[in-house]
């Protein structure tokens, strides 16, 4: 018969180097099966949000940026982090205009999920947000250059497909967005 795995205790929690997004340390945590201790790196990060905008006409509308850590410019969602005491949803809301220029009608929440619970203390939030219209050019944070990409609906799929959206965390979105129909 199968079990599930028993919680490991934390024995120490080591120091954090802060890089200002996330936190990264070492703790030692013991095998709840013999007591043995072992090293696991853990990086605190805030919690996330991204969102799949679908304006009024069907289209999405997406943003293209460099990462730093790819060396790429990436097809993605808007999103960012959700900031202390905000609301996850207000934090995609707040987002999306400023990265795109578009308010949205009604956001709607997609789920919750965790980009990689091994290493990671943090979670995403995903949305979809309808009705959205364009209301300015968008003000992206100092230090992001965004440009906006609306692509028709029918097409982002296929994006996901072709290796053109490659961001795990926005394909995890949009898979969530297609199990409820939005895509």
């Amino acid at each position: 018969m199968s079990r599930d795995p028993l919680p490991w205790r934390r024995v120490r929690t080591g120091e954090r180097r802060d890089f200002k997004i996330l936190r990264i340390g070492q703790d030692v945590f013991a095998d709840p099966r013999d007591g043995q201790e072992h090293p696991r790196v853990i990086i605190e990060a805030d919690d996330w949000a991204n969102v799949l905008p679908i304006t009024r006409s069907g289209e999405v509308v997406m943003v293209k940026q460099f990462r730093f850590g790819s060396q790429e410019v990436s097809l993605e969602l808007p999103g960012g982090v959700v900031d202390p005491g905000e609301e996850p949803a207000a934090s995609v809301a707040r987002e999306l205009e400023e990265e795109t220029g578009y308010r949205a009608g009604r956001v709607l929440p997609l789920g919750v999920y965790r980009p990689n619970p091994a290493h990671f203390t943090n979670r995403v939030h995903a949305f979809v947000a309808l009705d959205c219209e364009a209301v300015h050019d968008g003000t992206p944070d100092h230090g992001e250059d965004l440009t906006v990409e609306i692509v028709p609906r029918s097409a982002v799929r296929k994006l996901a497909r072709d290796g053109r959206i490659t961001h795990a965390l926005i394909l995890a979105t949009l898979d969530l967005a297609t199990l409820k129909g939005y895509l």
